[in-house]
């Protein structure tokens, strides 16, 4: 009896919870504005947990796409100008004054802007940002306990760097009350130069990147990671922040959120007035000169799956994703067109181009595959790039033939793939490498070790594919399947044999910035010369590119760099980023800078709350003839019982 009243509660629950909805995200934090007006949530993907949230140490896409939006930077970029790229002031009241012939850098900063509210500060007040904070960022670059990946490039081009860091190396801490860095000059209370080793025009692109971004010496001391009064205290050094941009962290759940929260009162930058493209200048011009963020609050849904993001969006519960290869053929028609069916929604389909190349990397320090160049040749010939392009990205973008991609200077479109798919010729390189048909002089089957990102099926399914094409040559090849923020250590270190899937996305549209991850200064921990690549002539040749201004005489350069990567194979280029993305008719994109990531620049990107709302209702009505079905069934199973106890009653009297 007892039974059979849990199955009946059962069916009714079942019933009443058809009539719920389907919302897989927590409340907002707020409903309304301080003025009353809605409180408008953007929502978006990340594919993995963010490493770090520390500027001067995080140097990866993910983490990225977090901390833009907790710290301004010196300058940014202008979130409409493309071609060219250009830069502007943020925490800088004006573009830094160039001296000496291009050796130095005048810089002054705007008053009055300040640093997050913390209990960190007295009273829990956010101070003022002072000049004195940029020497500050300086000496945490230059402290060997940060492990800043950008100290080797300053280093390099930035007086007092290198004496600061070898400095601390030697008295194994950084004291930051005596050692100062000499290239960053305080003027005054707002004012700062930069002094140069070498002329290098690139200086101004690192003042628009987060790791020069201010950040408070208060804030790095007392989030120490320690317990303190009972309570252990987060650690700047990874997950907590003081920021100064547009929006503070509220919330990292490792696996599932990152939620930030506006901050109120935010002046440094205001919305453009200026580069609006034509298509969309009305509309742009009514937001021009107005203060900035648009939206309140930005939750980060951690999903290294595609379909789950896939169905987030269909449901309205994305604000716009990538168009991946599982929902490709859903939502883009044969003639690359959106599908009727999200065309109807009132979606748009936007052709990103990422800055960005990917590659396996080689580590030149091992034994095996580091002292033998043939076998390096052999296994990249065995990658075949139409068929990856093909499979993940539905042959959207093109094979890469260089380091480099489109849109950066020095990008040669005609010039030919160094390692064309051709697995015979890639099995003759491995037997002259010593290992014909993937055997030793012993008869032993070469294995090598493939280190992957792991996390998502997706994932899998990329490392599965490079493996097949690698063991067509006869030998074995084992998969290290690995999270993001694994995959990052194991690259600091030298831990690893070769590793697939990775690349670089730029920092800013220079081929410097692509080239300088093969200079051999810049072998962790002084930066990401993950391939522990070391070539005097390429170190010669990249120092004289480096610092020279855009034009025939650098073309040369970046070709010959090429060539000698192309040489040495300490990589080979397996993918570039072309894809759509699908934008949700409430959150009309502002801007198409790939700069700031694909649906980055935070602070830039509108949202329409109302439409949001109405088009989810619409589309997410729940179904109600379950309810009905249910529910009668439940009370007909009721009305049977009874029926069957009174029968059983009348039987036994």
């Amino acid at each position: 009896m007892f039974r059979f009243a849990a199955t009946t509660f059962s069916l009714l629950a079942a019933a009443l919870m058809c009539g719920c909805g389907n919302n897989p995200h927590p409340a907002p934090l707020r409903q309304t504005r301080p003025d009353g007006t809605p409180w408008v949530v953007r929502y978006q993907s990340l594919r993995a947990d963010p490493r770090s949230f520390d500027p001067q140490y995080t140097y990866d896409q993910i983490s990225r796409k977090v901390t833009e939006g907790l710290y301004d930077t010196l300058l940014e970029y202008h979130p409409m100008k493309t071609a060219p790229y250009e830069v502007v002031p943020c925490i800088l009241a004006e573009m830094p004054k160039r001296e000496d012939d291009g050796m130095s850098y005048l810089c002054r900063l705007k008053p009055d802007i300040r640093f997050h509210d913390d209990p960190c500060f007295s009273g829990g007040k956010g101070r003022e940002i002072v000049a004195e904070d940029i020497q500050y960022v300086f000496q945490r670059i230059c402290d060997p306990a940060v492990e800043s990946p950008f100290e080797s490039t300053f280093e390099e081009y930035l007086e007092g760097v290198a004496e600061a860091f070898a400095a601390a190396q030697k008295a194994k801490r950084f004291d930051y009350d005596k050692l100062r860095v000499s290239g960053v000059e305080v003027l005054d209370r707002y004012s700062f130069r930069l002094r140069l080793k070498k002329k290098y025009p690139q200086i101004l692109y690192w003042l628009a990147f987060q790791c020069t971004a201010p950040v408070a010496r208060e804030a790095v001391e007392y989030y120490d990671g320690k317990v303190r009064d009972g309570e252990r205290r987060g650690d700047f050094h990874k997950f907590a922040s003081v920021g100064t941009g547009p929006y503070r962290i509220v919330s990292y759940v490792p696996r599932s959120r990152v939620v930030l929260e506006r901050v109120p009162g935010y002046k440094t930058t205001v919305f453009p007035s200026d580069g609006f493209p034509p298509e969309k200048a009305g509309w742009l011009n009514t937001l021009a000169g107005q203060p900035l963020p648009f939206i309140d609050q930005v939750e980060f849904v951690i999903q290294p799956e595609n379909i789950p993001r896939f169905v987030l969006l269909r449901q309205g519960y994305l604000d716009g994703m990538s168009v991946d290869k599982d929902s490709f053929n859903s939502m883009v028609s044969p003639v690359r067109a959106l599908s009727p069916e999200f065309s109807a929604r009132g979606m748009s389909l936007e052709k990103d181009f990422e800055i960005c190349t990917f590659w396996v990397t080689f580590n030149m320090d091992d034994p095996v595959v580091g002292k033998n160049a043939k076998l390096r040749k052999a296994l990249a010939h065995a990658f075949d790039g139409a068929r990856y392009s093909e499979i993940f990205y539905s042959g959207v973008p093109p094979v890469p033939t260089q380091l480099i991609p489109r849109g950066i200077f020095g990008f040669e479109p005609d010039r030919p793939a160094p390692f064309p798919f051709d697995v015979e010729k890639g099995r003759q390189l491995l037997a002259e490498a010593g290992y014909p048909g993937g055997r030793d002089a012993n008869g032993q089957q070469l294995e090598l070790t493939l280190t992957e990102q792991g996390a998502g099926s997706e994932e899998r399914q990329r490392a599965e594919f490079d493996q097949r094409g690698f063991e067509q040559l006869g030998i074995k090849v084992k998969v290290n399947g690995v999270t993001f923020a694994r995959l990052q250590d194991l690259e600091d270190k030298g831990d690893f044999q070769m590793v697939g899937g990775t690349g670089w996305g730029a920092d800013y549209p220079d081929p410097e910035n692509y080239f300088m991850l093969f200079y051999s200064k810049n072998i962790p921990p002084a930066g990401k010369n993950y391939a522990r690549y070391r070539n005097p002539e390429f170190d010669r040749v990249f120092e004289q590119m480096a610092v020279m201004e855009n034009g025939p005489g650098r073309q040369k350069l970046v070709s010959r760099l090429q060539t000698l990567l192309d040489e040495d194979c300490p990589i080979f280029p397996t993918f570039t980023k072309a894809f759509y993305t699908a934008v949700q008719p409430w959150s009309r994109r502002t801007h198409d800078n790939l700069m700031y990531e694909v649906e980055g620049g935070l602070k830039f990107l509108t949202l329409d709350a109302a439409m949001r709302e109405r088009m989810r209702r619409e589309g997410n009505r729940p179904m109600i003839w379950p309810a009905f079905v249910l529910g009668a069934l439940g009370i007909g199973a009721v009305l049977a019982f009874f029926r069957a106890v009174r029968r059983t009653r009348n039987q036994v009297a």
